[in-house]
């Protein structure tokens, strides 16, 4: 599960609902009051109602994990007290295994499916229900997804943070197979999971290279990302490291990403990757807005 869509799904999860509340809804209210604060913050709707419309729909299988709740909300609240929550949402680890056993079902890797709950699980890997879209129709099944290494096959998809991106050459749903990770340094290339390249080695595009570098397209070449101060041209948007910029006037210096609030100039600069009425906001936080509302 990963940040933003992960915690989507660990939200879809619940299912615990009863007379009074359950373990799973006081977890619900207290991780929906944090949400509602970014969303003031972001200008979007703060009263949560989107957050609990959400939870709502979790009738689906998956039992609440008491012990990862309260490590969730433990490391959440230090995130909110540190003040990065509201850029990070849920690259809180603990809240991975808040919600577990979504494939609880009976029907088999291969067996049609509507929910990820509707198949039953592997020892291999995470199940899911994958969708395959051939002909103008879906194609929904039992899937085991697999952490992948390079030379694996068949991958279905590359995981790039927030995204699954799906094999592009799938024409049904494969029963199982590999997910390369881009944290990992591979991706999916012609049913392969395969090494992305590193420091050094040619590329045409910084999506060619492993996370920590950048193509310098004077050398198409694999370079390291620049650090916090070091010197930039603002030729890519990949040369600085993760959660820094390079600004377009002033110093050429790679700079720490704004949060929400601060005076901007370009997208590029905010946290959020969006800069409007010349302040950053979470307009352009996609995963923020479903929480929230628009």
């Amino acid at each position: 599960m990963n940040r933003t869509l992960g915690l989507l799904s660990m939200l879809l999860a619940i299912t615990s609902w009863g007379c009074g509340k359950s373990d799973a809804e006081k977890f619900a209210d207290s991780y929906c009051a944090e949400i509602a604060k970014c969303c003031g913050e972001a200008g979007l709707p703060a009263d949560g109602q989107m957050c609990h419309q959400w939870m709502t729909f979790a009738t689906m299988g998956g039992s609440y994990n008491s012990t990862a709740g309260e490590a969730c909300l433990a490391e959440m609240r230090a995130q909110v007290s540190a003040g990065t929550f509201c850029t990070s949402l849920s690259d809180a680890q603990a809240c991975d295994q808040v919600f577990e056993g979504k494939s609880s079902g009976s029907r088999k890797p291969g067996e049609s499916c509507d929910l990820d709950s509707d198949c039953a699980p592997s020892s291999e890997g995470e199940v899911t229900c994958a969708s395959v879209y051939v002909n103008d129709a879906f194609i929904d099944k039992c899937q085991v997804r697999i952490p992948g290494k390079a030379g694996d096959a068949p991958c279905v998809g590359t995981q790039d943070g927030d995204w699954f991106i799906s094999s592009s050459n799938a024409t049904d749903v494969a029963t199982k197979g590999y997910v390369c990770d881009v944290d990992d340094g591979v991706r999916c290339e012609e049913d392969v999971c395969t090494a992305m390249a590193a420091l050094g080695e040619r590329c045409s595009f910084s999506s060619d290279c492993v996370r920590t570098a950048y193509c310098d397209y004077a050398q198409n070449q694999c370079v390291a990302r620049i650090p916090e101060g070091g010197a930039c041209s603002g030729g890519s948007s990949d040369e600085c490291l993760e959660d820094y910029y390079c600004p377009s006037s002033g110093a050429k210096q790679c700079t720490a990403k704004l949060p929400n609030g601060a005076a901007c100039t370009s997208n590029s600069s905010c946290q959020s990757g969006s800069c409007s009425n010349g302040a950053c906001d979470g307009g352009g936080d996609f995963g923020l807005m479903l929480l929230c509302g628009s």
